[in-house]
């Protein structure tokens, strides 16, 4: 089975499900093989119920379940006590995000990894 999946500029691009590869047909020519039009499903097969069982198996969890996963969380440390991470082993990008999370501004031309580091460091974030 072959089906449409894009139309460019140059072309259409068809998927064989059999060879598991895709079809390129220049723009203007017709494609010498039997296109599918408007199939099913390419995926999975039509009737399937694998969304249905999870929807099943959503409702058939009790509250004990969740009590399980509040017991879990009850038993960390809260998010605000998180330790820095080890800026020296960052790179120049790694450091660069890090200030943007942290709302330290690093201006566009301090390249160097050891003065980004140091903007973080002395901005005490």
């Amino acid at each position: 089975m072959k089906t449409l999946i894009r139309k460019t500029i140059a072309g259409n691009e068809y998927w064989d499900s059999e060879a598991k590869r895709t079809l390129f047909v220049p723009k203007g020519k017709n494609p010498d093989f039997e296109v599918t039009e408007n199939a099913v499903s390419i995926i999975t097969p039509e009737g399937d119920s694998v969304t249905l069982m999870l929807q099943e198996e959503q409702q058939e969890s009790s509250d004990e379940d969740q009590e399980v996963v509040e017991e879990v969380f009850d038993d960390q440390e809260p998010v605000g006590d998180e330790e820095k991470p080890d800026l020296e082993n960052m790179t120049a990008k790694q450091l660069r995000d890090y200030a943007k999370k942290q709302g330290i501004d690093i201006p566009a031309a301090i390249r160097a990894k050891g003065d980004i580091l140091q903007i973080i460091q002395e901005s005490g974030k």
